[in-house]
């Protein structure tokens, strides 16, 4: 099919939605999986209460990803200045007046709902950056006024997300950045600076903190520790082990009822493999390719370029976010509080992850609408 006939099809890909739900729903029966046992003990809920609140927070989510597959994105990249600013904006209240949970200041909080703004800061970067690099090449007379605006924006929002601290949410943010800077023309010297100054900033954030260097250093470890630092990875490990071929069904899961901390976000991957077995590890990891190949396809094909940047964004914040959650799981990653997109609970995590998705999908239906 060719990009002319692509152009004029006028029609959201389909293929790319029905998986963007399949996926969706998967994860909310795997929270459900994983939150209902221990939540039958909690005398001040029952045991569906968590489940109905994650439900609330999807249904939100949903309406989010109809409403931006319907809104005109040329609206989004002509306010895509003031949504950076305000997400930077964001970031400095996290930190100054954000709630401190485990020795973090992540969140912030409209009343019982809890905002985590690194989440927005990913996708606001995206829309600015893209409008920013539309007419970015090389030889570009304004190539060095935009490499400036993206270098100081971007770097702004990455220490601001580090000092939270958030090391896993900006190791994925300038990833996500270094590859539209790629896909975009940067000079190779240029990316190479940005991959210098990137490398100095997070081994500086893990060797000046010592539970980063231990979870580093227990990477690859035979040792089964389940009391210090690296019980939660070992744990996850034992899940995945216990679900063998095709895993010990919903409900049955003892490691994930019992053992497993975090079960349902952090480290949801294990409970997919306790409970569905390899076979369902292997079913989700397509499922996340055919989406990933979709997404980058809709990249390839579209005659826009700033459509192309901000289907690429997203498509690496979702790869490389995946991947990250699921190295973790298999302990060849330090412990991080990565997610698994779609799947994982977390209201804020799923209502972005969605919402940039509506966009790619909009972006797929009218490529020229921007």
């Amino acid at each position: 099919m060719s990009r002319e006939v692509l152009k004029k099809k006028d029609t959201v890909d389909y293929a790319l939605l029905l998986i963007t739900i399949a996926i969706t729903f998967f994860g909310i029966y795997m929270v459900l999986s994983a939150t209902y046992y221990n939540s039958m003990f909690d005398e001040s809920n029952s045991p569906l209460t968590s489940f109905l609140s994650d439900f609330k927070k999807l249904f939100i989510a949903l309406g989010a990803l109809v409403f931006f597959i319907f809104f005109k994105v040329k609206i989004l990249k002509k306010m895509s200045p003031v949504i950076m600013l305000g997400s930077i904006i964001l970031l400095l209240l996290t930190k100054i007046i954000g709630p401190n949970l485990n020795g973090a200041n992540r969140w912030l909080m409209f009343g019982t709902f809890s905002f985590a703004t690194a989440e927005f800061a990913k996708l606001a970067s995206i829309l600015y950056f893209a409008r920013i690099l539309e007419c970015f090449t090389s030889s570009d007379s304004k190539y060095q006024s935009g490499w400036i605006n993206v270098l100081l924006f971007g770097g702004i929002s990455a220490v601001l997300i580090l000092i939270q601290p958030d090391l896993s949410s900006t190791v994925i943010y300038c990833m996500i950045l270094g590859v539209m800077l790629f896909t975009s023309g940067a000079k190779f010297r240029h990316l190479l600076i940005l991959v210098v100054i990137g490398v100095m900033l997070i081994a500086g954030a893990i060797l000046s903190t010592p539970y980063r260097v231990e979870r580093l250093t227990g990477l690859g470890s035979e040792h089964t520790d389940l009391s210090g630092d690296e019980a939660q990875a070992n744990q996850a490990l034992m899940s995945i082990a216990e679900g063998e071929v095709f895993g010990v069904g919903a409900g049955r899961a003892f490691q994930t009822k019992n053992a497993m901390s975090q079960a349902e976000s952090d480290f949801i991957f294990a409970t997919v493999a306790e409970t569905t077995g390899f076979f369902g590890c292997v079913l989700l990891i397509t499922g996340y390719m055919f989406m990933l190949w979709r997404i980058f396809r809709a990249a390839l094909l579209t005659e826009s370029r700033y459509a192309s940047l901000v289907i690429i964004g997203v498509g690496t914040m979702i790869g490389v976010q995946a991947l990250i959650h699921m190295l973790v799981n298999v302990k060849l990653f330090p412990v991080t509080g990565v997610t698994l997109p779609l799947v994982s609970s977390g209201g804020t995590s799923i209502l972005i992850l969605l919402s940039s998705l509506g966009i790619v999908l909009n972006l797929t239906a009218h490529p020229d609408g921007v």
